[in-house]
């Protein structure tokens, strides 16, 4: 899992240069870190591995529809079996199920990493994203409708998208998240920092100190530059991404690689 896929802009940190590159590298991943986690998760920082798995195959849907009820090629069949309401997209010559070339993410794409396909890495120029989340197969190829789950992403019956979960950083993202890798690069080296102190009050002779909740505690930096940005794009300061549910919105299984690992079902 590869984290930190966007360049901050360092135009606020005139000692940036002259910063170790190990100090540079964990300043900047803590800087998108905490831009991700205040921002309610909208900012993308780290990529992950989601294994899709988008459905059955099309041989029952098939087979019920040519044979219960014999539908016209180019229609969409509606029917009731078992109780239960089906839906059908037909196509020529004969009815099947509607053919998957695209996968719909759990959430905004920021960057589209890699695509592993039975063992193969695909081209990333053979995609394009719409709407934010979803991902089309643009190279005439549908996505397959499932997967072996069990073998690993090199070997055949699989299929692996790596990508950068939020949206993409504007310059204002940029230039918040290098005003505040400056100020974590500026703590760890025992420099003057804006960083907030969790010790608000200190009583010398009575040794009494008062803490606050945390670092963070109202969802913002108190540096004015990154919380114009948290402002904006967070204001009313949700700690996780909105979601929506719906019915009519097909389910999906999708398995993260990666630590902690996460499987969603419906």
């Amino acid at each position: 899992m590869s984290c930190v896929p966007f360049e901050p802009d360092f135009a606020c940190c005139d000692e940036w240069d002259a910063l170790p590159p190990d100090l540079q590298e964990r300043a900047t991943d803590l800087a998108w870190s905490t831009l991700r986690t205040l921002s309610g998760g909208r900012v993308g920082n780290c990529s992950v591995i989601v294994r899709p798995c988008l459905g059955p195959p099309c041989n029952a849907c098939t087979e019920w529809w040519s044979r219960d009820l014999q539908g016209p090629a180019g229609w969409i069949g509606v029917g009731i079996r078992a109780g239960e309401w089906v839906n059908c997209a037909c196509g020529t010559p004969r009815c099947s199920c509607e053919q998957m070339c695209e996968v719909v993410m759990p959430g905004p794409v920021a960057m589209l990493s890699k695509v592993m396909f039975d063992g193969v890495e695909l081209r990333l120029g053979d995609f394009r994203i719409d709407n934010l989340h979803r991902i089309v197969r643009t190279d005439g190829t549908c996505w397959p409708s499932c997967q072996n789950m069990n073998a690993d992403l090199d070997q055949p019956g699989t299929l692996g998208i790596e990508y950068v979960p939020g949206i993409v950083p504007d310059s204002s993202a940029l230039w918040a998240a290098g005003v505040l890798a400056c100020e974590f690069s500026k703590a760890c080296t025992g420099g003057k920092c804006r960083l907030p102190s969790s010790v608000t009050s200190i009583a010398r002779q009575g040794v009494t100190f008062t803490m606050s909740e945390g670092m963070f505690s109202n969802g913002l930096t108190g540096i004015r530059e990154v919380d114009a940005y948290l402002v904006a794009i967070n204001p009313n300061g949700h700690r996780i991404p909105p979601m929506v549910w719906s019915p009519d919105i097909p389910w999906a299984k999708h398995r993260y690689t990666g630590v902690p690992q996460v499987v969603i079902t419906p």
